[in-house]
Protein backbone atom coordinates (compact mmCIF):
# COMPACT_ATOMS: atom_id res chain seq x y z
CA UNK A 1 0.00 0.00 0.00
CA UNK A 2 1.55 3.37 -0.88
CA UNK A 3 1.65 6.38 1.45
CA UNK A 4 -0.25 9.18 0.38
CA UNK A 5 2.16 11.54 1.52
CA UNK A 6 6.54 11.90 0.59
CA UNK A 7 8.75 14.03 0.73
CA UNK A 8 8.12 15.37 -2.45
CA UNK A 9 4.22 16.23 -1.61
CA UNK A 10 5.62 17.66 1.86
CA UNK A 11 7.69 20.31 -0.61
CA UNK A 12 4.95 20.96 -2.55
CA UNK A 13 2.39 21.14 0.42
CA UNK A 14 5.01 23.69 2.42
CA UNK A 15 5.14 25.97 -0.75
CA UNK A 16 1.05 26.11 -1.04
CA UNK A 17 0.71 27.15 2.36
CA UNK A 18 3.31 30.04 1.65
CA UNK A 19 1.64 31.11 -1.20
CA UNK A 20 -1.83 30.75 -0.47
CA UNK A 21 -2.12 33.72 1.37
CA UNK A 22 -0.55 35.78 -1.41
CA UNK A 23 -2.88 34.31 -4.01
CA UNK A 24 -6.05 34.97 -1.74
CA UNK A 25 -4.97 38.58 -1.74
CA UNK A 26 -4.14 38.59 -5.41
CA UNK A 27 -7.79 37.27 -5.86
CA UNK A 28 -9.46 40.57 -3.53
CA UNK A 29 -7.03 43.28 -5.00
CA UNK A 30 -8.26 41.81 -8.85
CA UNK A 31 -12.26 41.69 -7.40
CA UNK A 32 -11.57 45.80 -6.22
CA UNK A 33 -11.93 44.56 -2.45
CA UNK A 34 -8.66 45.85 -1.31
CA UNK A 35 -6.71 48.65 -2.08
CA UNK A 36 -3.23 47.68 -4.20
CA UNK A 37 -0.28 48.27 -1.64
CA UNK A 38 0.58 51.79 -1.02
CA UNK A 39 -2.69 52.93 -2.62
CA UNK A 40 -5.32 54.40 0.15
CA UNK A 41 -8.67 52.51 -0.48
CA UNK A 42 -10.12 55.25 1.56
CA UNK A 43 -8.88 58.84 0.10
CA UNK A 44 -6.54 60.69 1.50
CA UNK A 45 -5.21 57.75 3.29
CA UNK A 46 -5.98 54.30 4.59
CA UNK A 47 -5.00 53.36 8.30
CA UNK A 48 -5.80 49.69 8.07
CA UNK A 49 -3.75 49.53 4.97
CA UNK A 50 -0.53 49.18 7.30
CA UNK A 51 1.87 49.58 4.40
CA UNK A 52 1.83 53.37 4.28
CA UNK A 53 3.86 54.77 6.60
CA UNK A 54 3.20 58.57 8.12
CA UNK A 55 5.54 60.67 8.51
CA UNK A 56 4.72 64.29 10.31
CA UNK A 57 7.50 66.93 10.03
CA UNK A 58 7.31 70.74 9.76
CA UNK A 59 6.74 72.47 6.15
CA UNK A 60 8.73 75.54 5.10
CA UNK A 61 6.69 77.74 7.24
CA UNK A 62 6.98 75.54 10.44
CA UNK A 63 3.58 73.71 10.07
CA UNK A 64 3.22 70.34 10.86
CA UNK A 65 1.88 68.58 8.18
CA UNK A 66 1.40 64.56 7.51
CA UNK A 67 3.32 63.01 4.77
CA UNK A 68 2.33 59.67 3.42
CA UNK A 69 5.38 57.45 2.27
CA UNK A 70 4.51 54.31 0.13
CA UNK A 71 1.71 55.78 -1.31
CA UNK A 72 1.94 56.19 -5.13
CA UNK A 73 1.03 59.72 -4.91
CA UNK A 74 2.83 61.61 -2.03
CA UNK A 75 0.06 62.97 -0.30
CA UNK A 76 0.76 66.31 2.41
CA UNK A 77 -2.10 66.89 4.60
CA UNK A 78 -1.65 69.92 7.40
CA UNK A 79 -1.22 67.92 10.69
CA UNK A 80 -4.64 69.69 12.08
CA UNK A 81 -6.63 68.11 9.14
CA UNK A 82 -4.71 65.14 9.51
CA UNK A 83 -5.85 64.68 13.38
CA UNK A 84 -9.33 65.85 12.52
CA UNK A 85 -9.86 63.49 9.91
CA UNK A 86 -8.27 60.72 12.19
CA UNK A 87 -10.70 61.75 14.69
CA UNK A 88 -13.55 62.05 12.54
CA UNK A 89 -13.30 58.49 11.27
CA UNK A 90 -12.81 57.01 14.49
CA UNK A 91 -16.08 59.08 15.71
CA UNK A 92 -17.95 57.02 13.06
CA UNK A 93 -16.30 53.81 13.12
CA UNK A 94 -18.76 50.47 13.68
CA UNK A 95 -17.75 48.93 17.31
CA UNK A 96 -16.09 46.12 15.50
CA UNK A 97 -13.36 48.52 13.86
CA UNK A 98 -12.93 50.01 17.38
CA UNK A 99 -12.37 46.62 18.85
CA UNK A 100 -10.24 45.34 16.38
CA UNK A 101 -8.23 48.91 16.19
CA UNK A 102 -9.24 48.63 12.31
CA UNK A 103 -10.91 51.21 9.74
CA UNK A 104 -11.96 48.96 6.96
CA UNK A 105 -13.69 45.76 6.61
CA UNK A 106 -10.55 44.90 4.62
CA UNK A 107 -8.90 45.00 8.09
CA UNK A 108 -11.29 42.76 10.19
CA UNK A 109 -11.04 40.43 7.39
CA UNK A 110 -7.40 40.54 8.29
CA UNK A 111 -7.84 40.22 12.19
CA UNK A 112 -10.17 37.06 11.52
CA UNK A 113 -7.50 35.74 9.74
CA UNK A 114 -5.23 36.11 12.52
CA UNK A 115 -7.53 34.52 14.97
CA UNK A 116 -8.10 31.66 12.60
CA UNK A 117 -4.18 31.05 12.36
CA UNK A 118 -4.18 31.29 16.11
CA UNK A 119 -7.18 28.73 16.57
CA UNK A 120 -4.89 26.29 14.23
CA UNK A 121 -1.91 26.29 16.20
CA UNK A 122 -3.72 26.01 19.27
CA UNK A 123 -5.74 22.98 17.90
CA UNK A 124 -2.62 21.37 17.40
CA UNK A 125 -2.24 20.99 21.45
CA UNK A 126 -5.54 19.34 21.60
CA UNK A 127 -4.76 16.63 18.96
CA UNK A 128 -1.15 15.63 20.68
CA UNK A 129 -3.36 15.60 24.27
CA UNK A 130 -5.70 13.83 23.19
CA UNK A 131 -3.18 11.44 21.11
CA UNK A 132 -1.21 11.06 24.19
CA UNK A 133 -4.03 10.62 26.57
CA UNK A 134 -5.43 7.49 23.97
CA UNK A 135 -2.15 6.18 24.55
CA UNK A 136 -1.63 6.97 27.69
CA UNK A 137 1.80 8.14 26.75
CA UNK A 138 3.64 10.80 25.04
CA UNK A 139 2.94 11.05 21.74
CA UNK A 140 3.36 13.50 18.95
CA UNK A 141 1.00 12.71 15.85
CA UNK A 142 1.77 13.93 12.30
CA UNK A 143 -0.94 15.95 12.30
CA UNK A 144 0.63 17.94 15.07
CA UNK A 145 3.11 19.38 13.05
CA UNK A 146 1.01 20.13 10.17
CA UNK A 147 -1.36 22.02 12.24
CA UNK A 148 1.59 23.82 13.13
CA UNK A 149 3.16 24.48 9.82
CA UNK A 150 -0.55 25.69 8.95
CA UNK A 151 -0.82 27.61 12.10
CA UNK A 152 2.80 29.38 11.90
CA UNK A 153 2.04 30.24 8.34
CA UNK A 154 -1.32 31.88 8.68
CA UNK A 155 0.11 33.71 11.83
CA UNK A 156 3.38 35.01 10.07
CA UNK A 157 1.28 36.14 7.28
CA UNK A 158 -1.02 38.30 9.50
CA UNK A 159 2.12 39.88 11.88
CA UNK A 160 3.77 40.74 8.29
CA UNK A 161 0.38 42.71 8.01
CA UNK A 162 1.05 43.99 11.22
CA UNK A 163 4.03 44.50 10.72
CA UNK A 164 4.83 42.83 13.90
CA UNK A 165 8.34 41.66 13.56
CA UNK A 166 8.60 40.26 17.47
CA UNK A 167 5.87 38.03 16.14
CA UNK A 168 7.01 36.97 12.69
CA UNK A 169 10.37 36.15 14.04
CA UNK A 170 8.53 33.97 16.74
CA UNK A 171 6.34 32.13 14.10
CA UNK A 172 9.13 31.79 11.68
CA UNK A 173 11.62 29.98 13.52
CA UNK A 174 8.93 27.41 14.46
CA UNK A 175 8.34 26.58 10.87
CA UNK A 176 11.77 25.30 10.01
CA UNK A 177 11.34 22.82 12.65
CA UNK A 178 7.93 22.18 11.38
CA UNK A 179 8.91 21.27 8.23
CA UNK A 180 11.87 19.33 9.34
CA UNK A 181 9.97 17.08 11.76
CA UNK A 182 7.88 15.99 8.83
CA UNK A 183 10.80 15.43 6.36
CA UNK A 184 12.15 12.36 9.40
CA UNK A 185 8.50 11.35 9.61
CA UNK A 186 8.05 10.91 5.79
CA UNK A 187 11.60 9.35 5.20
CA UNK A 188 11.49 6.84 7.57
CA UNK A 189 7.65 5.72 5.91
CA UNK A 190 9.96 5.83 2.41
CA UNK A 191 12.25 3.87 3.72
CA UNK A 192 9.80 1.53 5.92
CA UNK A 193 8.49 0.70 2.26
CA UNK A 194 11.36 0.67 0.12
CA UNK A 195 12.03 -2.20 2.75
CA UNK A 196 8.91 -4.26 2.28
CA UNK A 197 8.78 -4.36 -1.20
CA UNK A 198 12.43 -5.42 -1.65
CA UNK A 199 11.46 -8.12 0.52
Amino acid sequence: MKQFFNRRRLMVTGAMILVLPAAVWSLLLALGHVGAPGRPHQPPFNLSDRIVTIEVTPDSEGELRAHFSGTRNEIGMRADEFFSEVYARKRDLPWIYRLFDVTSMTGVLWVVFGFAGQAVFTARMLVQWRASEKAKSSVVPPVFWWLSLLGASMLMTYFVWRKDIVGFLGQSTGWFIYIRNLWFIYGQEESALEGSDSE
